[in-house]
């Protein structure tokens, strides 16, 4: 599971806490609390920026992109790829379906989604509150000063881990005062490293009529990936045939099986995932999934080190996740309440068994 990227790079802005200026007026507490009490909608803007990945010293992605976002929320964003000889990605959401096209291929791929699922259904102010109560256990976070970028007054907010095991570590965050636009962040993970910083922006654009628009190759075929994305829903049995390997499961007197389903992912990825939701006698919800073990470079478990079922494990606090490797299969549990802590969840996963030796 990879969540280093999480928090990597993300906008969101608020229309709240009108400037200020000289000395520090306003405690992190003071600016939380006012941005979760604002929703103003989020508007339009144009955006050029830079990122990079480093692991230890070394950079290992260099990209930057340019992002149009219009008043109704369409996004249109190019993407180049400095270490692959400035490849370009294109990418378009117009409300309806997301369409990306990378510069060469004969394909290009079609997401379609509903209005619940839009990303611009997503306010600021709920990407914000979800931002810090998945940080709340783990980081701390202050307002260390007030800094100018682009000729913009930001808060300058650092967020520290409360662990050296934590999965996420430091980041910080440069954020407009009056937008509440994030204009620079670093995070850290490890001894892998991000860094994103706006080079140019505006928030009240004038964009062309074609401007949220496509150019693709006639040649390109355009697929429809939603069905591709769809995850089926069974039995256990078949959910092992989709798999085509017996799998861990819980005993029904340790939990109530609620749900299964299996999603085939193509691509890097390429493997079927098995998805399964329970519920504990006390009323308590967490889901297992499970797939072949990966053994590419990057896919290694990641975590506070831990023991389940006599295996390494490792515990993600951030997430309520632990994951571990058991006869060629990775298994991951997400917890869904607090009262589920890491050792009552080990404690429940002595009673598993295999989905066809019951």
């Amino acid at each position: 599971m990879k969540i280093k990227q999480l928090l990597i790079g993300t906008t969101l802005s608020i229309g709240l806490l009108g400037g200020c200026s000289g000395e520090l007026t306003a405690s992190a507490e003071e600016i939380v609390s006012n941005v979760l009490e604002a929703d103003k909608k989020f508007d339009a803007y144009y955006g050029k920026a830079e990122m990079k990945f480093y692991t230890g010293k070394e950079v290992t992605e260099n990209i930057s992109f340019e992002e149009f976002v219009s008043n109704d929320q369409k996004r249109k964003v190019i993407t180049t790829d400095h270490k692959k000889n400035n490849q370009q990605v294109f990418s378009l959401n117009d409300g309806k379906k997301v369409i990306t096209y990378e510069q060469g291929s004969d394909k290009a791929m079609s997401i379609p989604f509903s209005d619940e699922e839009s990303p611009a259904s997503i306010t600021p102010k709920e990407q914000l509150t979800k931002l810090l109560e998945g940080l709340g256990k783990t980081h701390t976070y202050e307002v260390v000063g007030e800094e100018k970028i682009l000729g913009l007054d930001t808060y300058h907010l650092k967020v520290k881990a409360k662990s050296k095991k934590s999965v996420l570590g430091d980041m910080e965050y440069w954020v407009d005062q009056k937008t509440w636009f994030i204009v620079k962040a670093i995070t850290n993970s490890g001894d892998s490293r991000s860094e994103m910083e706006y080079k140019k922006l505006d928030f009240t654009p004038k964009f062309d009529n074609d401007t949220f628009t496509l150019n693709i190759p006639k040649n390109v075929k355009i697929e429809n990936l939603d069905n591709s994305l769809q995850p089926t829903t069974g039995t256990i049995e078949e959910a092992e045939k989709a798999l085509g390997e017996p799998f861990l499961i819980f005993d029904e007197k340790t939990a109530k099986l609620e749900r299964v389903e299996w999603l085939n992912l193509k691509g890097e990825l390429n493997r079927t995932e098995v998805t399964i939701s329970y519920e504990t006698a006390e009323g308590s919800t967490f889901s297992l999934s499970i797939f072949p073990t990966p053994k590419e470079k990057g896919m290694e478990i990641e975590g506070e080190d831990s023991k389940i079922r006599g295996q390494h494990a490792g515990y993600m606090e951030e997430i309520s996740a632990v994951t571990w490797d058991e006869n060629g299969m990775r298994y991951t549990i997400i917890m869904d309440q607090p009262d589920l802590t890491l050792e009552k969840m080990s404690q429940l996963t002595e009673s598993m068994h295999l989905s066809s030796n019951k």
